[in-house]
């Protein structure tokens, strides 16, 4: 059984089952049948991780990831082999590359399932996200993950496939801030969006905050005091438009933000009260947080630090992935639902800008 966190100050030691550890030791570094990058991995280090690695802490043996180790090899290399029969079956996607390339990952169904749908579903039902709506989508397809986790979302809280209007934030990104081809496009997708909205009863809006912002501005109060439910993704949740959207554009609704990404999984609120600094959490053992100070050492429980994050899946190990925010550690706060165990972040931020607002969302 896991166990949360508890005290602010003091080092802290993740509560991962040990035989979940062993067991997806065993899995990926199989000399027959297990994950080709790990294994070659090791042997360069010198470990042998089915025997030295019995604990969390014993994952440092194989070194910090980057971004680069995961894009450098074919995807099935980062698979166990006795997985690539089912590669087929499997969830895959890739990263919005808003560091640099994008970079391929894959989960199978149960993981999937665990990583981004089975969160949001516990979470929604904690929080009173709204039932039997439909959602208007406004985010990527093709590969980004989002747009595969979406429609399994609105299904879970019974509500149909949602409509939907493309946006590529790729491309989006490559124009200049306050260019007019940046302005033009981001009208495109507006005046898409308000085609649905204004032809179809859409009851859940799940897209950026900018472009949430920007549809507060041209949809009709009656059609915004329709929205009962508001879900963010995709972009950095500025907690001052938060507080705007949620209490004077769209007062009606629930508003639920989550953070994470295609590579991880995401981590979702367990609280929706207005004026709140948004606070993330993943559900069950799989995806592991921890902070790290100047020099690369752990900070103390509640003291801020760069993030450092751990995918612990049988399809795809992640380990000690630093990423590019800075946050802290928090326990997850009382009578949340069964699963919400581990310890999650606190306003997470660039590590270049500490006063920028978290990222939120999926991409």
């Amino acid at each position: 059984m896991t166990q949360p966190a508890t005290c602010l100050g003091e080092v802290y030691e993740p509560g991962v089952n040990h035989d979940r550890i062993g067991h997806l030791m065993d899995v990926h570094f199989d000399s027959k049948w297990g994950t080709p990058f790990w294994i070659d991995r090791a042997q360069r280090l010198g470990v042998d991780p089915r025997h030295d690695v019995k604990h969390f802490q014993d994952l440092v043996m194989l070194g910090n990831l980057s971004a680069h180790d995961l894009q450098q090899r074919p995807l099935c290399d980062y698979i166990p082999r006795r997985f690539h029969d089912r590669i087929g079956e499997m969830v895959l996607g890739q990263t919005g590359g808003t560091t640099g390339p994008g970079t391929w990952t894959a989960y199978r169904e149960d993981e999937f399932e665990s990583a981004f749908i089975e969160p949001f579903s516990f979470a929604a039902a904690h929080v009173g996200f709204p039932r039997n709506e439909r959602w208007l989508f406004i985010g990527p397809s093709g590969p980004h993950i989002i747009a595969k986790a979406a429609p399994r979302l609105a299904r879970r809280v019974d509500s149909p496939e949602p409509f939907s209007v493309d946006f590529d934030p790729r491309w989006a990104r490559k124009l200049p801030n306050d260019s007019i081809a940046s302005q033009r496009y981001a009208q495109h997708v507006v005046d898409q969006a308000m085609d649905v909205i204004n032809t179809q009863d859409i009851g859940v809006l799940f897209a950026t905050p900018a472009v949430l912002a920007r549809l507060a501005q041209v949809m009709t109060e009656s059609q915004r005091l329709r929205i009962r439910g508001v879900h963010y993704g995709g972009m950095a949740l500025d907690i001052d438009l938060l507080r705007s959207l949620q209490t004077e554009s769209f007062p009606n609704a629930v508003h639920l933000s989550g953070y994470g990404n295609t590579l991880l999984g995401c981590c979702l609120e367990l609280s929706v009260e207005p004026g709140r600094t948004p606070a993330y959490f993943p559900m069950g053992d799989r995806l592991v947080f921890e902070t790290l100070d100047a020099m690369g050492k752990s900070t103390p429980f509640g003291e801020p630090g760069q993030l450092r994050v751990t995918r612990l899946d049988e399809t795809f190990l992640i380990v000690r992935l630093l990423e590019r925010d800075n946050a802290r550690l928090i326990t997850p706060p009382t009578n949340v639902p069964n699963g919400f165990v581990m310890h999650g972040v606190d306003n997470p931020h660039p590590l270049s800008n500490p006063n920028t607002p978290p990222a939120a969302g999926l991409y």
